[in-house]
Protein backbone atom coordinates (compact mmCIF):
# COMPACT_ATOMS: atom_id res chain seq x y z
CA UNK A 1 0.00 0.00 0.00
CA UNK A 2 1.33 3.46 -0.77
CA UNK A 3 2.01 6.06 1.87
CA UNK A 4 -1.06 8.14 1.08
CA UNK A 5 -3.29 5.10 1.44
CA UNK A 6 -1.80 4.36 4.84
CA UNK A 7 -2.37 7.93 5.97
CA UNK A 8 -6.05 7.74 5.10
CA UNK A 9 -6.82 4.93 7.53
CA UNK A 10 -6.37 6.88 10.81
CA UNK A 11 -8.46 9.75 9.48
CA UNK A 12 -11.11 7.27 8.36
CA UNK A 13 -11.13 5.60 11.78
CA UNK A 14 -11.50 9.00 13.46
CA UNK A 15 -14.44 9.89 11.21
CA UNK A 16 -15.93 6.46 11.78
CA UNK A 17 -15.64 6.82 15.55
CA UNK A 18 -17.30 10.25 15.43
CA UNK A 19 -20.17 8.93 13.30
CA UNK A 20 -20.58 5.92 15.59
CA UNK A 21 -20.60 8.22 18.63
CA UNK A 22 -23.30 10.42 17.13
CA UNK A 23 -25.41 7.41 16.16
CA UNK A 24 -24.86 5.84 19.57
CA UNK A 25 -26.01 9.00 21.32
CA UNK A 26 -29.11 9.38 19.16
CA UNK A 27 -29.92 5.69 19.50
CA UNK A 28 -29.49 5.95 23.27
CA UNK A 29 -31.93 8.86 23.42
CA UNK A 30 -34.37 6.94 21.23
CA UNK A 31 -34.07 3.83 23.41
CA UNK A 32 -34.53 5.85 26.60
CA UNK A 33 -37.69 7.38 25.14
CA UNK A 34 -38.69 3.86 24.10
CA UNK A 35 -38.23 2.59 27.66
CA UNK A 36 -40.29 5.52 28.90
CA UNK A 37 -42.98 4.43 26.45
CA UNK A 38 -42.85 0.86 27.72
CA UNK A 39 -43.00 2.01 31.35
CA UNK A 40 -46.10 4.06 30.55
CA UNK A 41 -47.67 1.03 28.85
CA UNK A 42 -46.90 -1.30 31.77
CA UNK A 43 -48.17 1.21 34.33
CA UNK A 44 -51.43 1.52 32.40
CA UNK A 45 -52.00 -2.15 31.55
CA UNK A 46 -49.48 -4.41 33.35
CA UNK A 47 -48.30 -7.62 31.66
CA UNK A 48 -51.78 -8.80 30.78
CA UNK A 49 -54.36 -9.23 28.05
CA UNK A 50 -54.35 -5.68 26.65
CA UNK A 51 -50.57 -5.57 26.30
CA UNK A 52 -50.59 -9.08 24.80
CA UNK A 53 -53.11 -7.85 22.22
CA UNK A 54 -51.04 -4.75 21.43
CA UNK A 55 -47.80 -6.66 20.92
CA UNK A 56 -49.53 -9.41 18.92
CA UNK A 57 -50.92 -6.78 16.54
CA UNK A 58 -47.38 -5.78 15.55
CA UNK A 59 -46.33 -9.25 14.51
CA UNK A 60 -47.70 -9.29 10.95
CA UNK A 61 -46.80 -5.63 10.09
CA UNK A 62 -43.33 -5.92 11.60
CA UNK A 63 -42.71 -9.21 9.80
CA UNK A 64 -43.63 -7.61 6.47
CA UNK A 65 -41.47 -4.58 7.23
CA UNK A 66 -38.52 -6.75 8.19
CA UNK A 67 -38.91 -9.05 5.20
CA UNK A 68 -39.30 -6.42 2.50
CA UNK A 69 -37.74 -3.18 3.80
CA UNK A 70 -35.68 -3.24 7.01
CA UNK A 71 -32.57 -5.35 6.61
CA UNK A 72 -33.41 -6.16 2.99
CA UNK A 73 -34.23 -3.28 0.63
CA UNK A 74 -32.64 -0.63 2.84
CA UNK A 75 -29.43 -2.66 3.20
CA UNK A 76 -29.31 -3.51 -0.50
CA UNK A 77 -29.92 0.12 -1.47
CA UNK A 78 -27.22 1.70 0.70
CA UNK A 79 -24.09 0.69 -1.26
CA UNK A 80 -25.80 1.56 -4.56
CA UNK A 81 -26.91 4.99 -3.31
CA UNK A 82 -23.46 5.60 -1.82
CA UNK A 83 -21.87 4.73 -5.17
CA UNK A 84 -24.21 7.18 -6.94
CA UNK A 85 -23.23 9.96 -4.52
CA UNK A 86 -19.55 9.32 -5.30
CA UNK A 87 -19.60 8.56 -9.04
CA UNK A 88 -22.92 9.92 -10.36
CA UNK A 89 -24.00 12.71 -7.97
CA UNK A 90 -26.14 14.43 -10.61
CA UNK A 91 -28.24 11.25 -11.09
CA UNK A 92 -28.54 10.34 -7.40
CA UNK A 93 -31.75 12.37 -6.67
CA UNK A 94 -33.67 10.73 -9.51
CA UNK A 95 -32.42 7.26 -8.56
CA UNK A 96 -33.43 7.69 -4.89
CA UNK A 97 -36.83 9.17 -5.75
CA UNK A 98 -37.57 6.34 -8.18
CA UNK A 99 -36.62 3.72 -5.62
CA UNK A 100 -38.79 5.27 -2.91
CA UNK A 101 -41.76 5.64 -5.27
CA UNK A 102 -41.63 1.99 -6.37
CA UNK A 103 -41.12 0.68 -2.83
CA UNK A 104 -43.89 2.78 -1.27
CA UNK A 105 -46.36 1.79 -4.01
CA UNK A 106 -45.54 -1.89 -3.53
CA UNK A 107 -45.88 -1.61 0.26
CA UNK A 108 -49.21 0.19 -0.11
CA UNK A 109 -50.62 -2.64 -2.23
CA UNK A 110 -49.11 -5.34 -0.03
CA UNK A 111 -50.35 -3.82 3.23
CA UNK A 112 -53.80 -3.37 1.72
CA UNK A 113 -53.99 -7.03 0.71
CA UNK A 114 -52.68 -8.21 4.06
CA UNK A 115 -55.19 -5.97 5.82
CA UNK A 116 -58.01 -7.70 3.93
CA UNK A 117 -56.70 -11.11 4.98
CA UNK A 118 -55.90 -10.04 8.54
CA UNK A 119 -58.64 -12.14 10.25
CA UNK A 120 -57.24 -15.36 8.79
CA UNK A 121 -53.61 -14.42 9.44
CA UNK A 122 -54.28 -13.37 13.02
CA UNK A 123 -55.92 -16.72 13.73
CA UNK A 124 -52.63 -18.33 12.70
CA UNK A 125 -50.43 -15.96 14.70
CA UNK A 126 -52.37 -16.13 17.98
CA UNK A 127 -54.46 -19.32 17.72
CA UNK A 128 -54.87 -19.53 21.50
CA UNK A 129 -56.60 -16.13 21.85
CA UNK A 130 -60.37 -15.92 22.30
CA UNK A 131 -62.43 -14.78 19.27
CA UNK A 132 -63.02 -11.37 20.89
CA UNK A 133 -59.31 -10.86 21.55
CA UNK A 134 -58.49 -11.94 17.99
CA UNK A 135 -60.87 -9.29 16.67
CA UNK A 136 -59.04 -6.66 18.70
CA UNK A 137 -55.75 -7.87 17.23
CA UNK A 138 -57.21 -7.63 13.70
CA UNK A 139 -58.35 -4.04 14.27
CA UNK A 140 -54.98 -2.92 15.62
CA UNK A 141 -53.11 -4.84 12.92
CA UNK A 142 -54.92 -2.93 10.17
CA UNK A 143 -54.09 0.43 11.76
CA UNK A 144 -50.43 -0.52 12.18
CA UNK A 145 -50.31 -1.70 8.55
CA UNK A 146 -51.34 1.80 7.48
CA UNK A 147 -48.42 3.19 9.47
CA UNK A 148 -46.01 0.72 7.84
CA UNK A 149 -46.34 2.42 4.46
CA UNK A 150 -45.05 5.67 5.98
CA UNK A 151 -42.39 3.81 7.95
CA UNK A 152 -41.20 2.15 4.72
CA UNK A 153 -40.65 5.54 3.11
CA UNK A 154 -38.93 6.83 6.26
CA UNK A 155 -36.65 3.80 6.35
CA UNK A 156 -35.50 4.43 2.79
CA UNK A 157 -34.99 8.15 3.39
CA UNK A 158 -32.89 7.17 6.41
CA UNK A 159 -30.86 4.88 4.14
CA UNK A 160 -30.28 7.73 1.70
CA UNK A 161 -29.14 10.05 4.50
CA UNK A 162 -26.82 7.37 5.89
CA UNK A 163 -25.35 6.83 2.42
CA UNK A 164 -24.68 10.57 2.27
CA UNK A 165 -23.14 10.29 5.78
CA UNK A 166 -25.83 12.55 7.22
CA UNK A 167 -26.73 10.77 10.45
CA UNK A 168 -28.32 13.47 12.63
CA UNK A 169 -31.95 13.67 11.51
CA UNK A 170 -32.00 10.04 10.45
CA UNK A 171 -31.21 9.23 14.09
CA UNK A 172 -33.74 11.70 15.48
CA UNK A 173 -36.63 10.16 13.52
CA UNK A 174 -37.09 7.11 15.80
CA UNK A 175 -37.30 9.45 18.82
CA UNK A 176 -40.33 11.15 17.31
CA UNK A 177 -41.78 7.76 16.44
CA UNK A 178 -41.67 6.74 20.10
CA UNK A 179 -43.22 10.06 21.11
CA UNK A 180 -46.13 9.28 18.80
CA UNK A 181 -46.64 5.91 20.50
CA UNK A 182 -46.58 7.60 23.91
CA UNK A 183 -49.22 10.05 22.71
CA UNK A 184 -51.30 7.05 21.65
CA UNK A 185 -51.51 5.59 25.15
CA UNK A 186 -51.64 8.86 27.14
CA UNK A 187 -54.03 10.95 25.05
CA UNK A 188 -55.65 8.79 22.37
CA UNK A 189 -56.38 5.60 24.32
CA UNK A 190 -58.67 7.36 26.83
CA UNK A 191 -60.70 8.73 23.90
CA UNK A 192 -60.68 5.91 21.33
CA UNK A 193 -59.91 2.84 23.43
CA UNK A 194 -57.65 0.21 21.82
CA UNK A 195 -57.91 1.97 18.45
CA UNK A 196 -56.15 4.95 20.05
CA UNK A 197 -53.02 2.84 20.42
CA UNK A 198 -53.09 2.21 16.66
CA UNK A 199 -53.61 5.90 15.94
CA UNK A 200 -50.53 6.58 18.05
CA UNK A 201 -48.46 4.32 15.78
CA UNK A 202 -49.67 6.24 12.71
CA UNK A 203 -48.83 9.55 14.41
CA UNK A 204 -45.34 8.30 15.24
CA UNK A 205 -44.77 7.22 11.62
CA UNK A 206 -45.80 10.67 10.35
CA UNK A 207 -43.45 12.42 12.78
CA UNK A 208 -40.58 10.06 11.92
CA UNK A 209 -40.81 10.87 8.21
CA UNK A 210 -41.55 14.58 8.60
CA UNK A 211 -38.46 15.34 10.67
CA UNK A 212 -36.17 13.94 7.94
CA UNK A 213 -37.58 15.99 5.06
CA UNK A 214 -35.59 19.23 5.61
CA UNK A 215 -32.29 17.32 5.68
CA UNK A 216 -33.25 15.46 2.50
CA UNK A 217 -34.03 18.71 0.74
CA UNK A 218 -30.72 20.21 1.89
CA UNK A 219 -28.78 17.54 -0.04
CA UNK A 220 -31.01 17.81 -3.09
CA UNK A 221 -33.19 14.73 -2.56
CA UNK A 222 -36.59 16.22 -3.31
CA UNK A 223 -39.51 14.05 -4.34
CA UNK A 224 -39.80 13.54 -8.10
CA UNK A 225 -42.67 11.99 -10.11
CA UNK A 226 -40.60 9.11 -11.51
CA UNK A 227 -41.60 5.47 -11.61
CA UNK A 228 -39.34 3.38 -13.84
CA UNK A 229 -38.39 -0.26 -13.47
CA UNK A 230 -35.71 0.28 -16.13
CA UNK A 231 -33.78 2.85 -14.11
CA UNK A 232 -30.17 1.50 -13.92
CA UNK A 233 -29.89 2.28 -10.20
CA UNK A 234 -33.09 0.40 -9.46
CA UNK A 235 -31.77 -2.65 -11.32
CA UNK A 236 -28.55 -2.49 -9.32
CA UNK A 237 -30.54 -2.44 -6.08
CA UNK A 238 -32.77 -5.25 -7.31
CA UNK A 239 -29.78 -7.53 -7.94
CA UNK A 240 -28.71 -7.10 -4.33
CA UNK A 241 -32.26 -7.11 -2.98
CA UNK A 242 -33.62 -10.40 -4.35
CA UNK A 243 -31.19 -12.62 -2.40
CA UNK A 244 -31.93 -10.58 0.74
CA UNK A 245 -35.60 -11.55 0.51
CA UNK A 246 -34.57 -14.97 1.74
CA UNK A 247 -33.35 -13.37 4.95
CA UNK A 248 -35.70 -13.74 7.91
CA UNK A 249 -34.65 -11.77 10.95
CA UNK A 250 -34.13 -14.08 13.91
CA UNK A 251 -35.72 -11.63 16.30
CA UNK A 252 -38.85 -11.50 14.13
CA UNK A 253 -39.01 -15.30 14.04
CA UNK A 254 -38.68 -15.44 17.82
CA UNK A 255 -41.43 -12.85 18.22
CA UNK A 256 -43.70 -14.89 15.97
CA UNK A 257 -42.95 -18.00 18.02
CA UNK A 258 -43.56 -16.04 21.22
CA UNK A 259 -46.96 -14.95 19.89
CA UNK A 260 -47.96 -18.44 18.72
CA UNK A 261 -46.81 -20.30 21.83
CA UNK A 262 -47.68 -17.43 24.17
CA UNK A 263 -51.30 -17.36 23.02
CA UNK A 264 -51.71 -20.80 24.63
CA UNK A 265 -49.78 -19.89 27.79
CA UNK A 266 -50.86 -17.73 30.71
CA UNK A 267 -51.98 -14.17 29.99
CA UNK A 268 -48.97 -11.89 29.89
CA UNK A 269 -46.52 -14.38 28.36
CA UNK A 270 -46.28 -12.42 25.10
CA UNK A 271 -45.93 -9.16 27.02
CA UNK A 272 -43.14 -10.55 29.20
CA UNK A 273 -41.17 -11.61 26.12
CA UNK A 274 -41.47 -8.18 24.52
CA UNK A 275 -40.75 -6.27 27.73
CA UNK A 276 -37.51 -8.20 28.23
CA UNK A 277 -36.64 -7.89 24.54
CA UNK A 278 -37.15 -4.11 24.56
CA UNK A 279 -34.91 -3.72 27.60
CA UNK A 280 -32.00 -5.80 26.31
CA UNK A 281 -32.33 -4.21 22.87
CA UNK A 282 -31.20 -0.84 24.26
CA UNK A 283 -27.45 -1.60 24.44
CA UNK A 284 -27.60 -3.60 21.20
CA UNK A 285 -29.08 -0.62 19.39
CA UNK A 286 -26.82 1.94 21.03
CA UNK A 287 -23.50 0.19 20.47
CA UNK A 288 -23.87 -2.64 17.95
CA UNK A 289 -26.29 -1.28 15.36
CA UNK A 290 -24.86 2.22 15.59
CA UNK A 291 -21.38 0.82 14.93
CA UNK A 292 -22.61 -1.39 12.08
CA UNK A 293 -24.60 1.39 10.38
CA UNK A 294 -21.79 3.95 10.65
CA UNK A 295 -19.17 1.46 9.42
CA UNK A 296 -21.20 0.18 6.45
CA UNK A 297 -20.66 3.11 4.02
CA UNK A 298 -16.97 3.30 4.94
CA UNK A 299 -16.47 -0.44 4.39
CA UNK A 300 -18.30 -0.21 1.07
CA UNK A 301 -16.07 2.69 0.01
CA UNK A 302 -12.87 0.86 1.06
CA UNK A 303 -13.97 -2.22 -0.87
CA UNK A 304 -14.74 -0.10 -3.95
CA UNK A 305 -11.22 1.36 -3.73
CA UNK A 306 -9.71 -2.17 -3.33
CA UNK A 307 -8.15 -1.08 -0.02
CA UNK A 308 -8.27 -4.47 1.69
CA UNK A 309 -5.87 -3.52 4.47
CA UNK A 310 -7.99 -0.50 5.37
CA UNK A 311 -11.11 -2.66 5.11
CA UNK A 312 -9.78 -5.28 7.55
CA UNK A 313 -8.48 -2.61 9.93
CA UNK A 314 -11.82 -0.76 9.93
CA UNK A 315 -13.76 -3.98 10.45
CA UNK A 316 -11.45 -5.03 13.30
CA UNK A 317 -11.79 -1.66 15.02
CA UNK A 318 -15.58 -1.89 14.73
CA UNK A 319 -15.77 -5.42 16.16
CA UNK A 320 -13.44 -4.65 19.07
CA UNK A 321 -15.35 -1.47 19.86
CA UNK A 322 -18.59 -3.43 19.99
CA UNK A 323 -17.08 -6.13 22.23
CA UNK A 324 -15.55 -3.52 24.52
CA UNK A 325 -18.97 -2.13 25.36
CA UNK A 326 -21.24 -5.15 24.98
CA UNK A 327 -19.29 -7.69 27.08
CA UNK A 328 -19.44 -5.75 30.37
CA UNK A 329 -23.01 -4.70 29.60
CA UNK A 330 -24.04 -8.35 29.20
CA UNK A 331 -22.51 -9.17 32.60
CA UNK A 332 -24.20 -6.21 34.30
CA UNK A 333 -27.52 -7.08 32.66
CA UNK A 334 -27.30 -10.58 34.09
CA UNK A 335 -26.38 -9.35 37.58
CA UNK A 336 -28.84 -6.46 37.74
CA UNK A 337 -31.79 -7.87 35.78
CA UNK A 338 -34.17 -7.83 38.77
CA UNK A 339 -33.26 -4.24 39.61
CA UNK A 340 -33.65 -3.07 36.03
CA UNK A 341 -37.05 -4.68 35.54
CA UNK A 342 -38.44 -3.30 38.78
CA UNK A 343 -36.95 0.17 38.32
CA UNK A 344 -38.04 0.58 34.70
CA UNK A 345 -41.34 -1.29 34.64
CA UNK A 346 -42.45 -1.62 38.26
CA UNK A 347 -45.25 0.91 38.42
CA UNK A 348 -49.04 0.96 38.34
CA UNK A 349 -50.52 -2.35 37.18
CA UNK A 350 -47.13 -4.10 36.81
CA UNK A 351 -47.12 -6.69 39.63
CA UNK A 352 -44.33 -8.59 41.39
CA UNK A 353 -45.35 -11.72 39.46
CA UNK A 354 -44.87 -9.76 36.23
CA UNK A 355 -41.44 -8.70 37.49
CA UNK A 356 -40.35 -12.26 38.24
CA UNK A 357 -41.47 -13.54 34.86
CA UNK A 358 -39.77 -10.68 33.00
CA UNK A 359 -36.43 -10.93 34.83
CA UNK A 360 -36.27 -14.68 34.15
CA UNK A 361 -36.66 -14.05 30.42
CA UNK A 362 -34.20 -11.13 30.56
CA UNK A 363 -31.56 -13.36 32.17
CA UNK A 364 -31.60 -15.68 29.16
CA UNK A 365 -31.53 -12.75 26.75
CA UNK A 366 -28.30 -11.54 28.41
CA UNK A 367 -26.45 -14.52 26.92
CA UNK A 368 -27.51 -13.48 23.41
CA UNK A 369 -26.10 -9.95 23.49
CA UNK A 370 -22.71 -10.75 21.98
CA UNK A 371 -24.24 -12.73 19.12
CA UNK A 372 -26.86 -10.05 18.52
CA UNK A 373 -24.18 -7.38 18.43
CA UNK A 374 -21.85 -9.12 15.99
CA UNK A 375 -24.42 -10.34 13.45
CA UNK A 376 -25.24 -6.85 12.05
CA UNK A 377 -21.54 -5.95 11.89
CA UNK A 378 -20.54 -9.12 10.02
CA UNK A 379 -23.63 -9.01 7.78
CA UNK A 380 -22.95 -5.46 6.65
CA UNK A 381 -19.26 -6.20 6.24
CA UNK A 382 -20.16 -8.99 3.81
CA UNK A 383 -22.72 -6.85 2.01
CA UNK A 384 -20.15 -4.09 1.60
CA UNK A 385 -18.16 -6.65 -0.39
CA UNK A 386 -21.28 -7.42 -2.47
CA UNK A 387 -21.57 -10.84 -0.78
CA UNK A 388 -25.37 -10.98 -0.70
CA UNK A 389 -25.94 -14.73 -0.45
CA UNK A 390 -23.63 -15.43 2.50
CA UNK A 391 -25.53 -13.35 5.11
CA UNK A 392 -28.74 -14.96 3.87
CA UNK A 393 -27.40 -18.48 4.36
CA UNK A 394 -26.07 -17.63 7.81
CA UNK A 395 -29.42 -16.22 8.81
CA UNK A 396 -31.32 -19.21 7.41
CA UNK A 397 -29.13 -21.62 9.38
CA UNK A 398 -29.61 -19.48 12.48
CA UNK A 399 -33.38 -19.51 12.03
CA UNK A 400 -33.43 -23.31 11.65
CA UNK A 401 -31.36 -23.76 14.80
CA UNK A 402 -33.56 -21.30 16.69
CA UNK A 403 -36.77 -23.04 15.60
CA UNK A 404 -35.50 -26.49 16.59
CA UNK A 405 -34.23 -25.40 20.00
CA UNK A 406 -37.38 -23.36 20.73
CA UNK A 407 -39.67 -26.25 19.76
CA UNK A 408 -37.63 -28.60 21.96
CA UNK A 409 -37.62 -26.36 25.04
CA UNK A 410 -40.97 -24.56 25.00
CA UNK A 411 -42.88 -27.54 26.36
CA UNK A 412 -40.85 -27.63 29.55
CA UNK A 413 -39.83 -24.00 29.96
CA UNK A 414 -42.62 -22.00 28.33
CA UNK A 415 -41.71 -18.62 26.90
CA UNK A 416 -38.16 -18.97 28.26
CA UNK A 417 -37.66 -21.83 25.79
CA UNK A 418 -38.31 -19.44 22.90
CA UNK A 419 -35.69 -17.02 24.26
CA UNK A 420 -33.19 -19.86 24.67
CA UNK A 421 -33.78 -20.88 21.06
CA UNK A 422 -33.19 -17.32 19.91
CA UNK A 423 -29.95 -17.11 21.94
CA UNK A 424 -28.53 -20.31 20.45
CA UNK A 425 -29.61 -19.36 16.92
CA UNK A 426 -28.19 -15.84 16.91
CA UNK A 427 -24.87 -17.02 18.39
CA UNK A 428 -24.60 -19.74 15.75
CA UNK A 429 -25.37 -17.15 13.06
CA UNK A 430 -22.59 -14.83 14.27
CA UNK A 431 -20.01 -17.63 14.26
CA UNK A 432 -20.97 -18.70 10.74
CA UNK A 433 -20.78 -15.16 9.38
CA UNK A 434 -17.36 -14.62 10.92
CA UNK A 435 -16.01 -17.82 9.42
CA UNK A 436 -17.35 -17.00 5.96
CA UNK A 437 -16.15 -13.41 6.10
CA UNK A 438 -12.67 -14.49 7.13
CA UNK A 439 -12.53 -17.02 4.29
CA UNK A 440 -13.61 -14.39 1.76
CA UNK A 441 -10.99 -11.89 2.94
CA UNK A 442 -8.24 -14.52 2.87
CA UNK A 443 -8.51 -15.03 -0.89
CA UNK A 444 -5.54 -12.71 -1.52
CA UNK A 445 -2.06 -12.62 0.09
CA UNK A 446 -2.68 -9.04 1.22
CA UNK A 447 -5.92 -10.13 2.85
CA UNK A 448 -4.22 -13.03 4.64
CA UNK A 449 -1.50 -10.74 5.99
CA UNK A 450 -4.06 -8.19 7.20
CA UNK A 451 -6.21 -10.85 8.89
CA UNK A 452 -3.26 -12.48 10.64
CA UNK A 453 -2.02 -9.13 11.93
CA UNK A 454 -5.45 -8.10 13.24
CA UNK A 455 -6.19 -11.49 14.83
CA UNK A 456 -2.86 -11.50 16.65
CA UNK A 457 -3.60 -8.06 18.01
CA UNK A 458 -7.17 -9.05 18.91
CA UNK A 459 -6.05 -12.15 20.85
CA UNK A 460 -4.11 -10.12 23.40
CA UNK A 461 -6.81 -7.48 23.43
CA UNK A 462 -9.51 -10.06 24.26
CA UNK A 463 -7.47 -11.49 27.12
CA UNK A 464 -7.17 -8.07 28.73
CA UNK A 465 -10.89 -7.47 28.16
CA UNK A 466 -11.86 -10.71 29.92
CA UNK A 467 -9.70 -9.85 32.93
CA UNK A 468 -11.36 -6.43 33.15
CA UNK A 469 -14.84 -7.96 32.84
CA UNK A 470 -14.06 -10.53 35.56
CA UNK A 471 -12.98 -7.70 37.88
CA UNK A 472 -16.21 -5.85 37.07
CA UNK A 473 -18.34 -8.92 37.93
CA UNK A 474 -16.58 -9.47 41.26
CA UNK A 475 -16.87 -5.83 42.33
CA UNK A 476 -20.48 -5.38 41.16
CA UNK A 477 -21.61 -8.59 42.87
CA UNK A 478 -19.90 -7.59 46.14
CA UNK A 479 -21.34 -4.08 46.06
CA UNK A 480 -24.87 -5.44 45.69
CA UNK A 481 -24.57 -7.23 49.02
CA UNK A 482 -22.81 -4.37 50.81
CA UNK A 483 -25.38 -1.77 49.74
CA UNK A 484 -28.33 -4.11 50.44
CA UNK A 485 -27.54 -3.93 54.18
CA UNK A 486 -27.61 -0.13 54.15
CA UNK A 487 -30.66 0.78 52.03
CA UNK A 488 -34.25 -0.39 51.82
CA UNK A 489 -34.31 -2.43 48.63
CA UNK A 490 -38.10 -2.71 48.82
CA UNK A 491 -38.36 0.89 47.63
CA UNK A 492 -37.73 2.30 44.14
CA UNK A 493 -35.04 4.66 45.46
CA UNK A 494 -33.29 1.85 47.32
CA UNK A 495 -33.15 -0.28 44.17
CA UNK A 496 -31.79 2.65 42.17
CA UNK A 497 -29.04 3.29 44.74
CA UNK A 498 -28.10 -0.38 44.89
CA UNK A 499 -28.04 -0.87 41.10
CA UNK A 500 -26.28 2.44 40.44
CA UNK A 501 -23.60 1.71 43.06
CA UNK A 502 -22.88 -1.73 41.64
CA UNK A 503 -22.83 -0.60 38.02
CA UNK A 504 -20.80 2.59 38.59
CA UNK A 505 -18.16 1.01 40.84
CA UNK A 506 -17.99 -2.10 38.68
CA UNK A 507 -17.76 0.04 35.56
CA UNK A 508 -14.96 2.17 37.02
CA UNK A 509 -12.99 -0.95 37.94
CA UNK A 510 -13.53 -2.33 34.44
CA UNK A 511 -12.41 0.94 32.87
CA UNK A 512 -9.40 1.11 35.15
CA UNK A 513 -8.23 -2.41 34.28
CA UNK A 514 -8.82 -1.78 30.57
CA UNK A 515 -6.98 1.55 30.70
CA UNK A 516 -3.95 0.11 32.48
CA UNK A 517 -3.91 -2.80 30.00
CA UNK A 518 -3.65 -0.26 27.21
CA UNK A 519 -6.96 -0.91 25.43
CA UNK A 520 -7.41 1.93 22.95
CA UNK A 521 -11.18 2.00 23.48
CA UNK A 522 -10.73 2.65 27.21
CA UNK A 523 -8.23 5.44 26.60
CA UNK A 524 -10.49 7.03 23.99
CA UNK A 525 -13.40 6.89 26.43
CA UNK A 526 -11.36 8.43 29.26
CA UNK A 527 -10.03 11.09 26.90
CA UNK A 528 -13.52 11.91 25.68
CA UNK A 529 -14.95 12.17 29.18
CA UNK A 530 -11.97 14.30 30.29
CA UNK A 531 -12.47 16.59 27.32
CA UNK A 532 -16.14 17.05 28.16
CA UNK A 533 -15.23 17.75 31.79
CA UNK A 534 -12.68 20.39 30.80
CA UNK A 535 -15.15 22.12 28.50
CA UNK A 536 -17.77 22.13 31.26
CA UNK A 537 -15.24 23.58 33.72
CA UNK A 538 -14.34 26.35 31.27
CA UNK A 539 -18.02 27.11 30.72
CA UNK A 540 -18.56 27.41 34.49
CA UNK A 541 -15.61 29.79 34.81
CA UNK A 542 -17.04 31.99 32.07
CA UNK A 543 -20.39 32.06 33.86
CA UNK A 544 -18.68 33.26 37.04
Amino acid sequence: MNESGQNKVPRLEQTLAQAALLLAFLTLVSRVVGLLRVRIFTSYFGAGEILDTYYAAFRIPDFLMGLFIVGTLSVAALPVIAEYFVRKPDRAPRMVANLINIASLCMLVLCGLVGLGAPYLVSLIVPGFSPAQQQDVVMLTRLILAAQVLLSIANLTTTALNAAKRFLWAGIGPIFYNLGLIAGVVWLYPVYGLAGLGYGVILGAVLNLACQLPELYSIGLQWRPVLSLREPGFRDVLRLYVPRLLTIDLSQVSMLLAAIFGSYLAAGSISVFHLAFDLQAVPVGVFAFAAAVSAFPHLAELHARANIRGYVSTLSETVLRVLFYMTPIAVLLLLLRAHLVRILYGAGQFSWEDTQATLAVLGVFAFSLIGQSLVPVFSRALLARKQTLTPVLGNVFGVVVSLLVSWWLVGGYGIIGVVAGYTVGVTFNALLLYGWLRRDLARSPEGVAAIVAEEQRAAGWLWHLLVAVFALACVAYSVLYVVASRVDTHTWLGLVIQAASASVLGGLVFLGFAYVAGLAEARMLVSGVSGIGMRCAKALKLLK
